[in-house]
């Protein structure tokens, strides 16, 4: 079984989303003058591959916190809603989406990862995905949509988690998979860093 890494790395200097803080990395002990190691890391809550709670889009949303862990591990299914050309990305609109999808089913309950290189998702497609029963969207992008969110509310309204800045879909390629996705225990937050993995 391969276990394929989903996570983009958290490098000193990574941009965030505009307005977002940067990664920011320090060696603050070291071998040489310590004898041991320390690094220092500052991150946003949205910073690299990370989860997107209600909490980040609602007020009194839940938290990511209040989602147990057995509810980040579970079956999904890739689909490939990448443009037909890069150089003009495409909105994936519910009928662009039913066709990528036919081939496949969301598991109820379980996790939709969009391999998208640029293209944005349209309100009718996720209300698609949302009846459809995903409890979990992901994609390869650094959003899902664009201001003034609607799809973002949409899902996180109904308490569907969004997975952003996903790696590696290519290595996986459409189809069922196997997702875990793992974010800090950072009480309260609105969004955490996570390590996302997927296997078949």
């Amino acid at each position: 079984m391969e276990v394929v890494d989903l996570t983009m790395p958290l490098c000193d200097g990574l941009p965030g989303y505009p307005g977002d803080p940067p990664v920011a990395i320090a060696r603050v002990r070291s071998h040489e003058t310590d004898g041991y190691q320390v690094t220092q890391v500052c991150v946003g809550s949205h910073s690299g591959t990370h989860l997107d709670a209600p909490r980040h889009f609602f007020r009194r949303g839940a938290t990511l916190d209040q989602y147990p862990a057995a509810r980040l591990v579970g079956p999904g299914v890739v689909v490939d809603c990448r443009p037909v050309s890069v150089e003009v990305p495409s909105l994936i609109d519910a009928p662009i989406l039913a066709e990528r999808l036919a081939p496949y089913t969301v598991p109820a309950g379980g996790f939709v990862l969009l391999w998208m290189e640029g293209a944005l998702l349209a309100p009718d497609a996720a209300q698609s995905l949302l009846e459809a029963g995903a409890a979990l969207v992901g994609t390869d992008g650094p959003s899902l949509d664009a201001p003034p969110y609607p799809v973002h509310r949409l899902f996180l309204g109904h308490g569907v988690l969004l997975a952003e800045n996903l790696r590696g879909l290519d290595r996986l390629g459409p189809g069922p998979v196997t997702c875990a996705f793992l974010p800090l225990a950072l009480p309260d937050a609105d969004g955490a860093p996570v390590r996302a993995v997927a296997w078949r």
